[in-house]
């Protein structure tokens, strides 16, 4: 996954202003320097396993975004990328601003990172997992409490773009078999997650920076793609003097393609039923090398796991459709399989210390998601002692008292048909009918509303949700106009409950 908030909250501009970025134009950079691409040419449907039909209506789901990182409080991956302070500036550098940069040598001049001395190389992150050793981990406390919010599922990150994997793998040198003893910490989120019956998902990067670190470039991919005379740089943020050869390369490929399939493999094997595998970005070996011959295959995967869940983000196909962050949030209704993945905070998806995000903002986000048919996978950042905060858990147990009162209204349910409509966000489950009001925007006071929803069926009853206090309305030529006081709202989305015959 991607340190999108984080970074838009820590670049600023070469004069020391903040940069103005476009989320969107960044998630589309990141997707292109890691290789996410869509084969709409493959014609793949979804599974129909029947393992894997609970994940349309699962509803809401948490990420925990987790790796050496969390030493330094930075973002995951990403802040070992030079030049993304002119990558992600919008509007953008003007070229003689960025030969300036380019000329000094410091490529990260004008970044964030320089004002809280966090600016790190790639051989600087991956010393970090020598610090990395969590002696609080326990993902009981973080599962139960996903439970208690209503949460089906979980994913975590088990290896991440800076090729730290949480598990001891035989494969590559930068695992918890190198620098923790060999300890697993993977195993013990499978089963805590069994445990508590939510399904199991990991989280999985299909590029390695760290595995491919003497051909990976350090420079962010929108930078050379957008200006002249951009320096190859290596894991020391220096440009590169060795240029390696075409056997080379080939070679190396192949040696990423039997890495990959190796780590997969073993993930897919050694932990019982996985129920999703979260891929994020595609091997690092270019699109139609023969070297893909050797990399692991969709028939594969589904040989070790049949029932599973694959996201379509390292094939360029799979069982649902991505969405990123709270501004792609899903506008119209989605008729196949589809998920928003969306952070807590407003500073990244590891953890970095940075404010959560209102949890009225959440569940108006989830409203939004499930009355267009996509789930909500929202991510929490445990510390590097593998804890979640008190504030997280704070708002874990606000999303679930709110939960506990209207979780059939989101989980298992479904958008309505074309034969029915609504004035706000509405879902369906068999013979009712659910109409989201959403919170208000902070400061703002509740006022009386009216809602409208029209069906061709009959109206049994209409009420609030939770309290079944019965609402005013009206029918008129089969359209139902509900009146909602002031009074009745609450600082969280309330709901309106419709019983048809």
């Amino acid at each position: 996954m991607y340190a999108l908030i984080a970074c838009f909250s820590l670049l600023c501009g070469i004069n020391g202003a903040f940069a103005q970025n476009k989320e969107a134009d960044k998630v589309k950079i990141e997707h292109a320097q890691i290789g996410i691409v869509e084969d709409a040419k493959a014609g793949y449907k979804h599974t129909t396993h029947p393992g894997a039909q609970w994940f349309p209506q699962a509803g809401l789901g948490m990420f925990i975004h987790w790796s050496i990182a969390s030493i330094k409080q930075i973002d995951l991956s990403w802040p070992m990328m030079a030049g993304t302070q002119i990558g992600w500036r919008s509007p953008k550098m003007d070229s003689a601003s960025v030969k300036k940069i380019m000329d000094s040598g410091n490529y990260f001049a004008g970044n964030g990172c320089e004002k809280t001395n966090s600016c790190i190389t790639p051989l600087e992150y991956w010393a970090l997992a020598k610090d990395f050793n969590p002696q609080n981990y326990d993902p009981e406390k973080w599962i139960k409490a996903a439970k208690a919010a209503g949460m089906t599922y979980a994913v975590l990150t088990v290896r991440h773009h800076d090729g730290f994997a949480l598990w001891p793998s035989a494969y590559g040198n930068f695992s918890t078999k190198n620098y923790m003893g060999g300890r697993d910490l993977v195993k013990d989120y499978v089963a805590t997650c069994r445990k508590y019956g939510l399904k199991v998902g990991i989280y999985y990067s299909g590029p390695d920076w760290h595995q491919n670190g003497e051909f990976q470039n350090f420079m962010y991919y929108g930078v050379g793609r957008d200006y002249p005379n951009i320096p190859v740089l290596d894991e020391n943020l220096r440009p590169r003097t060795k240029v390696k050869t075409e056997a080379e390369k080939q070679a190396h490929y192949y040696e990423m393609a039997a890495y990959v399939k190796g780590q997969v493999t073993e993930l897919l094997s050694n932990y019982g039923q996985i129920d999703m595998i979260w891929f994020d970005g595609a091997a690092d070996i270019p699109r139609g090398n023969k070297a893909w011959d050797k990399c692991i295959t969709m028939a594969e995967i589904h040989k070790l796991q049949p029932g599973i869940v694959v996201s379509p983000r390292f094939f360029g196909y799979g069982d649902y459709k991505t969405f990123e962050q709270d501004k792609a949030l899903p506008k119209t209704k989605q008729d196949g399989w589809a998920e928003l993945c969306t952070t807590i905070t407003d500073g990244g998806w590891g953890y970095t210390g940075k404010p959560l995000k209102p949890v009225s903002l959440v569940l108006n986000n989830l409203i939004k998601c499930r009355a267009n048919n996509a789930n909500m996978l929202l991510n929490y950042g445990p510390t590097k002692e593998g804890v979640l905060t008190p504030e997280m858990y704070t708002s874990l147990a606000e999303i679930a008292g709110w939960m506990k009162v209207n979780s059939v209204s989101v989980k298992g349910a479904q958008a309505l048909d074309a034969s029915e409509s609504a004035s706000v966000p509405a879902t369906a489950v068999a013979k009712h009918r659910y109409l989201f009001l959403l919170a208000p925007k902070k400061g703002e006071k509740p006022v009386n509303e009216q809602v409208t929803f029209s069906t061709k069926g009959s109206i049994k009853n209409v009420s609030f949700a939770g309290n079944k206090t019965p609402l005013k309305y009206s029918i008129d030529n089969g359209q139902l106009t509900v009146q909602v006081p002031a009074t009745l709202r609450s600082e969280l989305p309330d709901v309106i409950e419709l019983e048809l015959k």
